[in-house]
């Protein structure tokens, strides 16, 4: 077996288009990725929400007070708070968004336009002290850091509430530790360890690399049946066991891809500076956890019937890039609609399942849906290669 893996391992290095779409073409992406990124979160990281307040007395209302005095770290106001009727501020919602598709829609708008067209992003309703509720346009960076500031708000309403009973003072304190509370939702826990809302692009970037290595393992299997190569009619008349034969050639695909993944990992982490959010170790298990999981779905695609390999790699290819397109490598807000209509795509397509685990430990820190992300990447990969074992096993040819 060691020696089918160090011939294999030559045999793989030696191949040029392995290398290129295995390891120089996900590097050559991301560079693309980080030079298409790097300045756009910069530019809208600190942008002021405008709001509208609806409600009697909303002008006094302690929650207004709140929203005035939040900044972001680099001191810029976070929230514009303006009043209205329910009428005119469900209009303004309305033509904001509408405004908003059309802008997507124009190419070459300026930056100045922009700044001029600054969007009403929701509506907050005051029906008391400790009602508050919050009408958004559309899911995105600033309507989320919104919805975390009312919640945060409507759970320390009721200290607000006794507070106020215990006169001005307590009162005030009241108000000012919740202000304070926000402000920690809003600059460190609400959006993750990195806010960035174009990180989920570089994870898609990993996902996609960890399948494409999935490409590699079918190439090297499907050339073991005798069916589909002159390797494959000496393997299979030879006395050598054919399990032990594949085990070798995953092993030696495993580590060239792991090799890729670590390596692109140091270009990302450490060269470009890419911020996935969490702890580098997580993030580096993930990856390898994601690597096992293509070449498992390679190995499991490459036993499918007897086609020839032409058919096996055009399938593996379809499932490679629905795939991606689901998990949000062409456009992240994909996979949130997907989320939304069928969870459960989200829950067997395997480039979804890597990059939910980056987006865990980024948002949420290692716990317990990390976690559940991990057994998941576990799970599908033992599931594949056993079931790729056992159609290898079946696969029985009369004549060689």
């Amino acid at each position: 077996m060691l020696r089918i893996y160090g011939t294999y391992i030559k045999k793989i290095f030696r191949t040029k288009s392995v290398v290129f779409w295995g390891l120089a073409f996900p590097l050559i992406l991301g560079t693309l990725f980080f030079a298409a990124f790097s300045s756009i979160y910069g530019k809208q990281s600190s942008k002021t929400m405008r709001v509208v307040v609806v409600g009697e007395n909303a002008e006094t209302h302690p929650f207004v007070a709140v929203l005035e005095k939040l900044t972001y770290e680099n001191g810029s106001k976070m929230v514009d708070v303006s009043f209205a009727t329910e009428e005119e501020a469900k209009g303004m919602l309305d033509r904001e968004a509408s405004r908003d598709k059309v802008e997507k829609a124009i190419v070459g708008i300026s930056d100045d336009d922009k700044k001029e067209t600054k969007s009403v992003i929701g509506i907050i309703r005051l029906d008391s002290e400790t009602d508050v509720t919050l009408t958004i346009s559309e899911n995105d960076m600033y309507q989320s850091i919104l919805s975390g500031i009312v919640s945060a708000y409507r759970t320390k309403a009721d200290l607000m509430a006794d507070s106020a009973k215990r006169g001005p003072e307590a009162a005030a304190k009241a108000q000012e530790s919740v202000s304070k509370d926000m402000e920690y939702i809003v600059n460190q826990g609400m959006a993750g360890e990195n806010k960035d809302p174009y990180v989920p692009y570089f994870y898609n970037l990993i996902a996609m690399m960890c399948m494409l290595g999935s490409t590699t393992i079918l190439d090297m299997i499907v050339s073991l049946q005798p069916n589909c190569s002159n390797t494959g009619l000496r393997v299979g008349a030879s006395g050598f066991s054919k399990l032990k034969y594949e085990v070798g050639v995953v092993l030696a695909t495993l580590t060239f891809q792991l090799m890729c993944t670590g390596v692109a990992l140091f270009y990302l982490l450490g060269i470009l500076r890419i911020r996935f959010g969490g702890e580098t170790m997580m993030i580096i298990l993930t990856a390898g956890l994601g690597a096992l999981l293509g070449n498992a779905l390679g190995y499991f695609v490459a036993h499918i019937g007897r086609f020839t390999y032409g058919v096996k790699n055009t399938i593996l290819m379809l499932i490679t890039m629905l795939g991606g397109a689901i998990s949000g490598l062409y456009a992240v807000q994909l996979k949130a609609a997907v989320e939304e209509a069928a969870p459960i795509v989200n829950r067997i397509n395997p480039m979804s399942v890597i990059t939910d685990a980056f987006y865990s430990l980024n948002i949420f820190g290692v716990g317990d849906r990390f976690y559940r992300s991990i057994i998941t990447l576990l799970a599908l990969s033992a599931g594949l290669f056993l079931l790729g074992a056992v159609l290898s096993r079946r696969n029985q040819y009369e004549s060689l």
